[in-house]
């Protein structure tokens, strides 16, 4: 949330956007609000880009006029707390009838501020804004305190107003023992958010259900005994038992066959769960996680998914947005990615060039964060052994950059041929695009240790002959 960092007091100000069509009604309202303190106040008669404004200003309290020609205040309302839910609004208008006031209330008005107005009711409404900026500021500050010791919940980056909500509402929620389903596209940090609501209480399991076979879901769920079925020389727990006092993360739940289904519902329902072969049940505390990179209500209404499942599921729920829905944090995220990489495989580089930052910024990721991550790795593996800056080049093509298509090392000289060690380069560079960045998967393609692989990909290129 868009909170101040510290309490307010008298010589910290409210900082405060005014949006009034009227250019003397927000003079005047601009000379009170001075009168009363040495507040900040930006006025706009027009604003075109309220998103944009907003951003920039990142106020402790909107004032707007109700009714104004092409924009009115239930539009700055709106704006004001898709940026921020919990952004004071106060509502102005000359129209200062009950139902306007209830309106502009219901639609999650602050206050109301009728006009003609004075000096007392403006600081009436001041004082009243700043004890709420107050508050809200004190509790932000007790949740950077807790964040800064959870790792879980710093593992879920980015400073845009939907991750600070994110973030918020993990925090709110990790204590209860509910349901959460998690959905969102791949690569947007389905099992971050799992980890950070897990909070370390107890174990935590996972599986990724659309990974294994149908007919070794149910044995790695729930368990079975020796005999059970040709093969099962030994008991097994089951990961069900295994997080018993803990975390069940369930990934890609929209990929379970209806039988698996039903017997999860089942230990839902009664909290036990009885393994393959088995005479009897075992008792079971978990909260089940589960994460979907489909809308499982839509699978639901298919009938791919069990309905009776999907409310035992759906508890709690959770959006994840998109990578291009918070381009305000690629930034950030890539200078941590640069960081990590550049630790991780031995190089210099500390940031991406001006260009490739403004690439990255502007482009659409389908895959998220993943694919994010991987492009910030493969420019910093690529980058030159002395290089402090990832150029543009060397990210990959769809991005503008030469990546792992290029015809020729960045570094290597015009009008030469490779040499060998550039050629191997290139060719354990398309095997890993084939590998989809898994450099496990390629040193497996390629029939080399995976450290061997990682020693290949961090070696300096031979220099010019």
């Amino acid at each position: 949330m868009s909170t101040p960092e510290a309490p307010l007091t008298p010589e910290r100000p409210l900082s405060i956007l005014l949006v009034e069509d009227e250019p003397d009604v927000a003079a005047l309202l601009a000379r009170m609000i001075k009168a009363c303190g040495a507040h900040r106040v930006r006025a706009e008669t027009a604003p075109t880009d309220l998103p944009g404004l907003l951003t920039e200003t990142r106020p402790d309290l909107v004032l707007t006029d109700l009714m104004m020609p092409g924009l009115d205040g239930f539009d700055v309302l709106r704006a004001a707390h898709d940026f921020d839910p919990e952004l004071p609004v106060i509502v102005v208008s000359a129209h200062a009838s009950l139902d306007n006031a209830v309106a502009a209330v219901k639609a999650g008005a602050f206050d109301f501020l009728a006009k003609p107005f004075g000096l007392e009711s403006v600081e009436l409404m001041l004082a009243k804004a700043r004890r709420e900026a107050d508050s809200r500021a004190r509790q932000a500050a007790l949740c950077r305190a807790a964040r800064a010791r959870d790792g879980d919940l710093n593992a879920l980056l980015g400073d845009s107003p939907v991750m600070r909500r994110l973030r918020d509402w993990v925090v709110q929620v990790r204590p209860a023992r509910a349901s959460v389903l998690i959905e969102g596209e791949s690569g947007t940090g389905k099992e971050l958010v799992a980890r950070a609501l897990h909070g370390g209480q107890g174990p935590f399991v996972a599986l990724n259900v659309a990974a294994i076979p149908d007919e070794l879901a149910e044995a790695e769920l729930f368990g079975h005994a020796k005999g059970a079925y040709t093969g099962a020389t030994s008991n097994r727990v089951g990961l069900i038992r295994e997080a018993h006092g803990g975390s069940l993360f369930l990934d890609e739940i929209n990929a379970m066959s209806p039988r698996i289904q039903a017997k999860l519902l089942r230990v839902l329902q009664e909290r036990r769960v009885r393994p393959l072969g088995a005479d009897r049940e075992y008792e079971v505390d978990i909260r089940l996680l589960a994460a979907s990179s489909v809308v499982l209500e839509q699978r639901v209404a298919e009938g791919a998914f069990r309905r009776d499942l999907f409310h035992r599921l759906n508890v709690l729920h959770v959006r994840l947005p998109a990578l291009r829905e918070r381009r305000e944090d690629i930034a950030d995220l890539a200078d941590f990615f640069v960081q990590r990489y550049a630790r991780a495989h031995g190089r210099r580089v500390r940031q991406m060039a001006p260009d490739a930052q403004l690439a990255l910024t502007t482009a659409d990721w389908p895959g998220n964060v993943r694919e994010l991550e991987n492009a910030v790795e493969q420019a910093v593996i690529l980058c030159p052994e002395n290089a402090v800056e990832a150029p543009m080049s060397l990210l990959p093509e769809r991005l503008g950059g030469r990546g792992w298509q290029t015809s020729a090392p960045p570094e290597a000289g015009a009008g030469r041929p490779a040499t060998l060690a550039e050629m191997e380069l290139r060719y354990i560079l398309s095997v890993l695009e084939q590998a989809g960045g898994n450099k496990s998967e390629a040193a497996r393609m390629l029939a080399i240790g995976y450290k061997t692989l990682l020693r290949k990909l961090a070696q300096p290129k031979d220099a010019d002959a």
